[in-house]
């Protein structure tokens, strides 16, 4: 895939890229949360503590707040829905991190590291999850892994890692994020646990294709069910205006009787690809398939078309994507409704789909969306996003509702990277209820509210 697609986010906080896989009421499989990055590596920015000609010492520090003020959560029904009224809050979370590389080893380069992550949340959160909890927040380790890479050409190397890291494949769609956050865990929206637990990963790299094994295990949180995925990826780069890649993933094991008798054995097939077809036009899509345990049934699908008006000030960029990820039909013995895995952040309203929907009510299931989206460079270091989601439901029975309108959301975030350390955003959303959303959950006022960040690094 273009860099766009497949390249991986560093595990930082910025904008959000941390979030992980966020549950909701409208969750039908919070069972996982796995996720696959292109690597485990040291953020963004560290600092060099000790070195050597063979060995590197690196230390980081990853910190965020971000502070809500929502108007009608729920749609001015939010007691009703999550079981608290839900208007301000804040949430902080912080993650030191430390990683160790040592050349020469059997051929090639060892590496290790380790973090740790505190979170906490202060006020009543629109998640839910955290509904009857006093003061949310835990202290646990994040990172803990060690592996071991050899290159045997320019751009060809071969890697194997074992431990608790962060993996992705493609844009997150599928999984990227497998860390649990919310409850009584605090920090829901900062989703700053990512990294799988007790997992496995071998990559080779030889000329444009990229083969990767990986088996991976979840981070529930206190009474979450632990599990684990297997599954190969292969992507092909054809240039630097072409690639493809295509996935396998399989439901390996539950440590959960009643989870493994009906999700075991649960797969997935994936394929995607982009193509530029000018330096300013872009087009990308993906289509899963899931079947297995004699009953799923689903898919989930996207088609998105991307071009930079760069005659213009600012260079502007409008992108058109329509997304459908199947919903349940309660008439039929099989289930329908695709499972979203363990899905991530790369980019605002990628999979997080709309700042209110995305994040606090839909979990990429039973959803038909189309957006629009548009991007300026007020500067180098200031950018503005505009995004308009019309949301419907692929198939309203699965609610007990009639109709497939759930509502349009309006989005716009300004993004400030104030210095390589400090990074700040601010975002406006608007969420309008249509006929569903009214009769789900009984609310009929718009949804707005007003997000402050900061994230700092080193």
């Amino acid at each position: 895939m273009p860099p766009s697609e497949t390249a991986p986010e560093s595990p930082d906080y910025r904008a959000g890229r941390s979030r992980h896989l966020k549950c909701s009421a409208f969750r039908l499989w919070p069972l996982l949360a796995i996720p696959l990055s292109m690597l485990a590596t040291a953020a963004a920015a560290q600092e060099v503590i000790y070195e050597t000609d063979r060995v590197r010492v690196e230390a980081g520090l990853d910190a965020a707040s971000v502070v809500f003020f929502q108007r009608d959560s729920w749609f001015g029904e939010a007691q009703a829905n999550i079981g608290v009224e839900s208007g301000t809050w804040n949430e902080f979370a912080i993650e030191p991190q430390l990683y160790l590389t040592i050349k020469d080893v059997l051929g090639g380069e060892l590496t290790a590291g380790i973090s740790a992550v505190a979170s906490q949340t202060f006020g009543e959160s629109a998640e839910g999850f955290a509904a009857g909890i006093d003061d949310p927040g835990a202290a646990t380790l994040e990172k803990l892994y060690v592996g071991w890479k050899a290159n045997f050409g320019a751009d060809d190397f071969v890697e194997i890692m074992g431990g608790d890291f962060d993996y992705q494949i493609g844009t997150g769609f599928l999984i990227k994020d497998g860390g649990r956050d919310g409850g009584n865990r605090g920090g829901f929206y900062l989703g700053a646990r990512s990294a799988s637990r007790g997992s496995a990963l071998a990559r080779l790299q030889k000329g444009n294709l990229l083969l990767e094994g990986f088996w991976l295990g979840n981070n529930p949180g206190r009474g979450g069910i632990k599990a684990h995925v297997r599954g190969i990826n292969a992507e092909y780069t054809f240039s630097e205006r072409a690639s493809i890649g295509a996935t396998y993933i399989e439901v390996a094991h539950f440590d959960d009787l009643v989870s493994w008798s009906v999700a075991e054995q649960l797969k997935t097939y994936d394929v995607r690809g982009a193509v530029s077809v000018t330096d300013r036009l872009t087009f990308s899509g993906e289509y899963a398939r899931q079947t297995g345990a004699e009953h799923y049934e689903g898919d989930g699908w996207y088609a998105q078309a991307t071009y930079k008006f760069a005659d213009l000030p600012l260079e502007p960029t409008l992108s058109y994507r329509y997304a459908v990820v199947t919903g349940d039909d309660p008439s039929t013995s099989q289930n329908e409704a695709f499972v979203p895995l363990a899905y991530g952040f790369t980019d605002y309203a990628q999979w997080y789909q709309g700042e209110l929907t995305g994040n606090w009510i839909f979990g990429n299931s039973n959803q038909k969306t189309h957006l629009v989206k548009g991007t300026a460079s007020l500067s180098q270091a200031v950018s503005i996003t505009s995004i308009w989601l019309d949301v419907a439901l692929d198939d309203p029975r699965q609610l007990g509702v009639e109709d497939d309108d759930f509502g349009n959301e309006f989005n716009v975030i300004l993004d400030w990277e104030a210095s390589e350390q400090l990074f700040l955003s601010a975002a406006v959303a608007v969420l309008v209820p249509g006929a569903a959303a009214r009769e789900f959950t009984g609310g009929n006022n718009t949804w707005a509210h007003l997000m402050l960040y900061a994230s700092f690094s080193f």
